[in-house]
């Protein structure tokens, strides 16, 4: 069985159910894979949340201590809520678990069996935040029977915290984690077992080794002298009447696994036999192998929380995490055990791109949104592409307000210092440029569409009309249409052939006329300017970088040729074609005459009047609230 969905209500960033016809579902209704789950989204989306509503229902392997408080109830329009309502629901039993968990289970009208964990918490004294009434039932509504301690025991999950002290988990000491993980590992249970022979002085379970080891050390010679010193040159001179008092010198605690256990820490190995102190990165990865340890023995539905397991990690040390995770779930199954069920946050691009799309869920706003096959507009092919494709760079839209899908180097290096410059900032209005290569535009945007709820992020697909302006000599318009040969008609309908897969909060601007480098010189007179100094001082850099010097030459000498233009009256359609020409011919490199233009750009006043049309309306959409 597994944790198959996750249901709340009232519970933090999650509000209730629909009261009345026209009301919103704000709950919480997150179906879970049985293998690795990965939730992805900007901050206080609701991604703690999410664990923390599972780890208050189902406990944790740790017997970490989570107290409800007042803050834990949802603040809704109409005041804090009173109670709130979370659901664990698990399924696929098999008939071994359904003989242990018999009484628990709940079965639907189609004989499908579930068996769910409901916890229930009430304000009991708004006034006193710590005063709340928790329930823990079985059954969808919590109407069932209670969960008895074993039940409880069997479903609780391991729960690793963001910036976890893993070299304080992993000390000895009394209860501490290490203790716990091997107190599980099978291999332990017979080593609790008390086999020190006095006679043959030998032992071979731990339990027998420490009981060795507590004899040997109460004879020998320093310690008898010492307890002897006390016993007779002090504690009896303490004596009363006949009262008999001596002291016993020996090692702390009881001789049992428990304590054995207490006694081992897990390190690094250094190779030289003496201890060094290692980087937190690599004491994480040692931490979570223990953790594994257990998990990989657990006999009922092992679940593990991971929040930020990137903390600490560089990242192709991420990469192996999570590749490890996924093995460990796949060899589990294949080998017959219970899978290792893993459900993680994170904020690391690097795991969001090493994990396959139908494995995550986007959080947003309180809002979740699988991206499993079925629940988007992705094609089985697009899945297939984008485990190929979707690196890095481009698993940032993740965890944006809103995205720019762009064609091209250029785009993405442009576009944001023209934002920038007129005021529209797009780190601060949380935009993420995904630069596609010219390849798959649509199948990054499909990823935001799907029927019912929309993902509440902005996405604009910024494209090239690819349509030649009149008077664009042959060499130039190449295999492209030119719009003076087109009817308004058949232009209208080439746009909206690439307009025709928008939906939802996906939208497409197409340039106004052919590409973003001719449509920003034909736009006005101040961005010809820019994109004449830009383009040239591009022509000037594709063999060796100008100095200084040489790029304010060149900016200076287009200035001057821009002015002239204008003073002769010559038509700014044809003084765009002429800036643009370099560029089309492969004279210049169109990312570095992007470089050039965004260094421009910071001391270039610009206004929206100044940019053509379809990139005001892309930034006003990208930087607007969905």
């Amino acid at each position: 069985m597994y944790l198959a969905g996750l249901y709340a209500e009232n519970f933090r960033i999650f509000g209730s159910t629909p009261r009345k016809n026209g009301d919103a579902d704000a709950s919480l209704c997150l179906e879970f894979g049985p293998t690795t789950n990965v939730l992805v989204g900007e901050n206080d989306s609701g991604k703690t949340a999410i664990i923390d509503a599972i780890r208050l229902c189902l406990l944790t392997t740790a017997a970490d201590f989570c107290r409800i408080t007042r803050d834990d109830f949802h603040v809704g329009p109409d005041g804090r809520a009173g109670s709130f309502k979370i659901t664990c629901g698990f399924k696929d039993l098999t008939t071994e678990e359904q003989a242990v968990f018999l009484e628990l289970l709940t079965t639907d009208d189609d004989g499908n069996v579930a068996l769910y964990v409901t916890v229930k918490a009430e304000l009991m004294d708004p006034l006193r935040p710590h005063r709340v009434s928790v329930t823990t039932r079985t059954g969808r509504d919590g109407q069932g029977p209670a969960l008895d301690g074993a039940a409880r025991e069997l479903l609780k999950a391991t729960y690793l915290r963001p910036l976890r002290d893993a070299e304080a988990e992993l000390r000895s000491g009394r209860g501490s984690r290490l203790s716990q993980i091997l107190a599980g590992y099978p291999a332990m249970r017979a080593q609790g077992e008390d086999d020190y022979d006095e006679e043959s002085d030998s032992a071979s379970t731990l339990v027998g080794i420490l009981r060795r080891a507590e004899h040997h050390i109460s004879d020998n010679e320093a310690v008898a002298a010492a307890r002897n010193d006390i016993n007779t040159g002090y504690l009896q001179k303490f004596s009363i009447g006949s009262d008999v008092l001596r002291g016993e010198i020996g090692v702390a605690g009881d001789a049992t696994l428990a304590r054995a256990l207490e006694r081992l820490e897990l390190t690094l190995f250094a190779g030289t036999g003496e201890w060094t102190r290692h980087g937190l990165g690599y004491n994480n990865a040692l931490f979570m192998a223990a953790e594994l340890l257990l998990l990989g023995n657990s006999a009922f539905a092992p679940l593990l929380l991971i929040e930020e397991p990137e903390a600490h990690l560089h990242p192709q040390l991420q990469t192996r995490i999570m590749d490890l995770l996924r093995e460990r779930a796949e060899a589990a199954t294949t080998a017959g055990r219970p899978p290792v069920q893993v459900i993680l946050t994170t904020h690391s691009p690097n795991l969001a791109s090493a994990i396959p799309v139908e494995h995550l869920t986007l959080v947003a706003r309180g809002s979740t949104f699988r991206l499993a096959p079925g629940l988007t507009r992705l094609e089985e092919g697009d899945y297939a592409f984008l485990t190929r494709f979707l690196d890095v760079t481009k698993a940032n839209l993740f965890f944006a307000r809103g995205v720019a899908i762009v064609e091209g180097d250029a785009e993405a290096i442009l576009l944001p210092a023209l934002a920038q410059a007129v005021g529209r900032s797009f780190s601060e209005c949380g935009v993420s440029v995904v630069n596609v290569g010219g390849v798959g535009l649509f199948r990054y945007s499909r990823i935001f569409q799907r029927e019912g709820e929309q993902i509440p992020v902005a996405v604009a697909c910024i494209r090239d009309r690819d349509l030649v302006p009149a008077g664009t000599s042959a060499g130039m318009r190449k295999e492209l249409k030119c719009s003076a040969e087109m009817t308004q008609q058949q232009i209208a309908e080439h746009v909206a052939g690439l307009k025709e897969r928008d939906s939802g909060h996906v939208r497409t601007f197409v340039s106004d006329h052919w590409t973003l480098e001719y449509d920003l010189a034909a736009a006005s007179w101040t961005m010809a300017t820019l994109m004449h100094q830009a383009i040239r001082a591009a022509v000037a850099s594709k063999t060796t970088w100008p100095t200084a010097d040489r790029l304010a030459d060149l900016d200076r000498s287009a200035q001057e040729q821009v002015k002239e233009w204008r003073e002769n009256e010559v038509p700014l359609e044809k003084v765009a074609l002429d800036i643009y020409e370099p560029l089309r011919m492969s004279r210049a490199n169109k990312p570095i005459a992007a470089q050039h233009a965004a260094r421009l750009l910071q001391t270039t006043p610009v206004t929206d009047e100044d940019l053509p049309s379809y990139l005001v309306a892309a930034f006003t959409y990208l930087c607007s609230e969905v």
